[in-house]
């Protein structure tokens, strides 16, 4: 992505209006991508291919997480600047219920209509473009083996060396789920979750935040174990990272993000463009080859080399185990006070 766009969308999230002068011969869409080597890969994979195939539109691209990305959206509720967003589920739960969805047409969308049910949201509010997992990562430089349980983050072997995504971030909560269900929990009863946790409070190095923070922990040798996500773990391995990443025999939460209409945009048939072309068997394609991201796409035929990097394959996607976010969107306020307290200061 050239410095210029990263400039301009900067200027839209500061309220400027500055565009580079070939857009105004272009109908601008501005979209919200998620940063880092994802945007990279998301540029390569959907954003080049889909302006050349629409000379007509300039994508113009902002970044944001998902909380802040649904603050902006209840902010310009009535004059949109940003018309594309990109976010975790639980933030377009949130985002649905305060009705600050523009509805995706299928009609207009026809790719909606390949993908797998799961992915599709009730009413098509929005849609889920792709998947990953959560992964159990480990440093190959302390474990040799590959681990069989999330119980392997407990061993004491590891005080000292286990990162912790935070509660503020969706992982924290996968996390938070996957100790509940260890310890016989469910999501009305996360009391045995935060037993458990505790337990595991000697082994805790710390707790990441972002992403770069736990590839930098790996990377310096500070960290021997996580909970992480398929997608980052496959790419540190890719760049040189001696990691090992696994869905351990318990298995793992889908952790999959959505893409959705910003309510009043002004460029909604630019904006269905765009979409359908996440969705289709190309962009989806090369999204798993750039970026590690598994498909949602029901007629996307991956090269076998590409499909063993990703949580696909028989059974697979199948065994994930989703949260449902409109019960976990109530309840977080609760979860993050009570972590603060019991897990984080121990």
């Amino acid at each position: 992505m050239t410095n210029f766009k990263r400039l301009a969308a900067t200027t839209l999230l500061t309220g400027l209006t500055a565009l580079p002068l070939h857009a105004q011969d272009k109908e601008v869409l501005t979209v919200i991508v998620y940063g880092g080597s994802f945007g990279d890969g998301w540029t390569k994979s959907v954003i080049e291919p889909f302006e050349a195939a629409n000379p007509d539109i300039d994508v113009q691209i902002a970044t944001g997480l998902t909380m802040q990305t649904v603050a902006m959206m209840r902010a310009q509720r009535d004059d949109a600047t940003i018309d594309v967003v990109m976010m975790d589920e639980v933030g377009a739960a949130q985002a649905k219920a305060e009705g600050l969805f523009e509805p995706l047409d299928a009609e207009s969308i026809p790719n909606l209509n390949d993908l797998y049910p799961r992915f599709r949201s009730e009413d098509d509010v929005y849609t889920k473009f792709m998947y990953v997992s959560q992964a159990l990562t480990w440093n190959k430089d302390y474990i040799d083996e590959t681990p069989a349980s999330w119980e392997e983050m407990w061993n004491p072997d590891y005080a000292g060396l286990t990162v912790v995504p935070d509660i503020s971030t969706s992982h924290g909560n996968f996390f938070l789920l996957t100790a509940n269900d260890l310890a016989g929990g469910n999501v009305e009863n996360v009391d045995p979750g935060f037993e458990k946790l505790q337990s595991l409070t000697p082994n805790i190095l710390t707790f990441y935040t972002q992403h770069a923070q736990m590839a930098q922990l790996f990377a310096q040798g500070d960290a021997a174990i996580t909970s992480w996500t398929s997608d980052r773990a496959q790419g540190a391995i890719d760049a040189g990272a001696n990691l090992g990443w696994t869905i351990p025999e318990e298995g793992a939460y889908i952790i999959d993000s959505t893409i959705g209409i910003a309510k009043g945009t002004k460029h909604l048939e630019a904006a269905q463009r765009y979409i359908d072309y996440a969705l289709s068997v190309e962009a989806q394609a090369a999204n798993a080859e750039n970026t590690y991201l598994a498909p949602v796409n029901s007629k996307v035929e991956l090269p076998e080399a590409v499909a063993a990097k990703l949580p696909v394959g028989e059974g697979v996607l199948d065994g994930l185990k989703a949260v449902d976010w409109d019960y976990v969107t109530t309840v977080r306020p609760e979860w993050t006070e009570r972590w603060n307290r019991e897990v984080a200061t121990q």
